[in-house]
């Protein structure tokens, strides 16, 4: 076996540890994400080269290491590098390309429940994306990193930046259709999941009355979610309107 150079052995040690936490996860398919060919990995993971390309090295890092450790190895091994990174820190998510990039992200499957999951105070991780949207959900979750949507620190993934929360009338339209495909029909009943819909032609002074109580009800429950934060995601939808507004114009005539 041949001596290896610190740097190669840290990129080494990287790429044995991202394949041990993701097991499911080839050679073929961390080749396809990082565009470092599949005989290059083999070998840096035999060791049976002792240097490998700057570039190479830096595709890999991207992928196989948290930020933390990405920037503590770049401090390490390239501290020039390092000097330019911390004079151009990481956009946060304000500007309108950004939350363009969120709403398009938004749309698409299964990228919207990967979001919704890490958009929580807990945030998400790798393995629960995995358990609940399989390598669909990898390849999903890979994308949004790669275009900095969601960021990854001590293996907790969250949505980047201050703007994410943003949503406007058709967003929030298409979430509760999403949310209808989400819910959990087998604990329907059970004290931890409720759904409903009801309908009728009450007065315009009662229609008032109810989205009055609709309006204490999200206030109160965004109180409950704000003050008791803890690791379980959940959803709360709300709509109340008319079928047809005509009728309270014609009230008002």
């Amino acid at each position: 076996m041949r001596e290896m150079s610190p740097k190669f052995e840290a990129v080494q040690t990287a790429v044995k540890r991202y394949f041990e936490r993701f097991p499911r996860v080839s050679i073929k398919a961390l080749s396809m994400r990082t565009g470092v060919p599949y005989a290059t990995l083999r070998r840096i993971l035999q060791a049976e080269v002792n240097d490998i390309k700057d570039e190479t090295i830096f595709k890999l890092i991207d992928r196989v290491m948290l930020r933390e450790d990405r920037m503590s190895f770049i401090r390490d091994h390239y501290p020039a590098l390092a000097k330019v990174v911390a004079e151009y820190p990481e956009q946060g998510l304000d500007d309108d390309g950004s939350v363009a990039m969120l709403k398009k992200f938004r749309y698409m499957d299964p990228h919207n429940f990967i979001i919704k999951l890490a958009l929580t105070t807990a945030g998400t991780t790798r393995d629960d994306v995995q358990r609940l949207t399989g390598e669909r959900g990898i390849l999903a979750l890979e994308e949004m990193i790669d275009a900095g949507l969601i960021i990854e620190e001590r293996e907790i993934l969250r949505v980047h930046g201050n703007g994410f929360r943003l949503m406007d009338l058709d967003d929030i339209q298409h979430q509760i259709q999403k949310d209808l495909h989400y819910f959990p029909r087998s604990m329907v009943g059970t004290q931890y999941a409720r759904i409903g819909h009801m309908s009728e032609s009450v007065t315009k002074e009662a229609l008032a009355r109810m989205v009055a109580m609709s309006g204490e009800l999200l206030k109160n429950i965004e109180q409950t979610k704000d003050s008791e934060t803890g690791t379980i995601p959940f959803f709360f939808d709300i709509m109340i309107g008319t079928y047809d507004r005509h009728t309270l114009i014609g009230d008002q005539e």
